[in-house]
């Protein structure tokens, strides 16, 4: 063992804590990796070996590392916001919890410390690269086509979007008290009390009352059954992946945004509800690649994606990497005309599969309007700036990894 590592294994410490990394003299716990796991959706409930082989918990190190690295940046530079700050930012989070949401008010404001130190250490990064910016965003974006390729993947794709609802008791007793709820209002009981009373969100103790949103900004079951309300109109029980809903349509607005309320009773899905909508998933991609059904028409008929079904499941010219990551990876290895094996979007609740209609090596820009490619351009010189700030980092700060595969090993 070297002096190095010897000095570095003294001065971070901590008993009855496994350490999977140290990052400039700073611990990375395995009970971290965990958190972030849980917040990926993934819950791992201490199941999870400290084990560089397992994709996700080698990702969730990965980028507390790579927080790390620029928290401790930023720490030098100054950039740490102050106590009161930090307050403003913990009242802003707690604001948006359930009620009866139990926070642990140190580690809240340890993590949420951390995340504005690095935020703002990389934006000044950005801002400088920014000012590099051609006037022309279609002249940059012509003239980098590899980093348009690595940041952006711009493809023409369709999808099918099935989204995984939950079944059995709980969700046959949540479906008949939810009929009894609206029977309730329809008989004259206020929503806005049964909505403080039984929803299980954060929306309940505003009487139900979300806001305003428009399409692409609910889960996908949720907003069609909404648009398709008249306003005042309460819909009969809507199953998503978060449960059952009784949506009220408040009201449309000149934009194409509406305002809804709604009551959530949450019935969890579980692995019985994934691997039948999987099933149901690859006996539609039997049919097409049997050629029983068009790609097309089984969007038409299956699919649940509201501003694309109609139209056969075609999404357009797509930036994956900019959108959702399974997406990129499913879309990454296919031919002009295939789809895709079905897979699972982790953070809607849903299995996809997707259809690539053709190649992007020639990309029309002039599609897009004006505000859409400054978007794209700011999108890939952050994205290209971050990488070039963190790699600079690791080169520069010993990155140590204690993960049970391989030993002890250094970056």
């Amino acid at each position: 063992m070297t002096a190095l590592l010897v000095s570095i294994l003294l001065t971070v410490f901590v008993p009855l804590e496994k350490v999977v990394a140290v990052v400039d003299n700073s611990p990375i716990l395995h009970s971290e990796v965990e958190q972030v796991l849980i917040q990926m959706g993934l819950d791992p409930d201490g199941s999870y070996e400290v084990d560089a082989e397992t994709i996700d918990y080698h990702d969730a190190l990965e980028e507390l590392i790579d927080t790390r690295l620029l928290v401790n940046a930023a720490i030098g530079a100054g950039f740490y916001p102050t106590d009161e700050e930090i307050l403003v930012l913990v009242e802003e989070q707690l604001e948006l919890s359930p009620p009866g949401y139990e926070a642990d008010i140190e580690y809240i404001s340890e993590v949420l410390g951390d995340n504005q130190a690095a935020q703002i250490f990389i934006y000044r990064k950005v801002h400088a690269a920014m000012q590099d910016m051609p006037l022309d965003p279609q002249t940059y974006l012509l003239a980098n086509p590899e980093l348009v390729e690595e940041i952006i993947m711009p493809r023409h794709i369709g999808w099918i979007y099935l989204p995984v609802l939950p079944s059995g008791p709980d969700f046959d007793e949540a479906s008949g008290t939810m009929h009894q709820l609206r029977e309730r209002i329809l008989s004259g009981e206020s929503f806005e009390e049964l909505a403080m009373e039984y929803s299980d969100d954060g929306s309940g103790r505003n009487g139900g009352y979300l806001g305003t949103f428009g399409p692409e900004e609910m889960t996908y079951a949720f907003e069609a059954a909404a648009f398709a309300l008249e306003t005042g109109e309460i819909s009969e029980p809507v199953a998503t992946p978060f449960g059952l809903h009784l949506i009220r349509m408040d009201g449309r607005n000149e934009d194409g945004t509406i305002e809804a309320s709604h009551i959530l009773m949450g019935v969890p899905i579980d692995q019985d509800d994934i691997e039948s909508t999987v099933a149901e998933a690859e006996s539609i991609l039997h049919d097409i690649r049997n050629s029983l059904l068009s790609f097309e028409d089984a969007a038409r008929i299956y699919s649940r994606h509201m501003s694309s079904s109609e139209s056969g499941g075609d999404m357009g010219m797509i930036p994956l990497k900019l959108w959702v990551y399974e997406v990129a990876a499913a879309a990454e290895g296919l031919e002009i005309g295939s789809c895709s094996e079905p897979f699972i979007l982790e953070n809607s609740g849903a299995v996809a599969i997707v259809r690539l209609y053709e190649a992007s090596e020639e990309i029309d820009w002039n599609s897009y309007t004006q505000a859409e490619l400054d978007g794209l351009v700011q999108q890939v010189i952050y994205q290209d700036t971050y990488n070039f700030v963190v790699d600079s980092l690791r080169e520069a700060k010993p990155v140590i990894y204690f993960l049970e595969n391989d030993g002890t090993s250094a970056n």
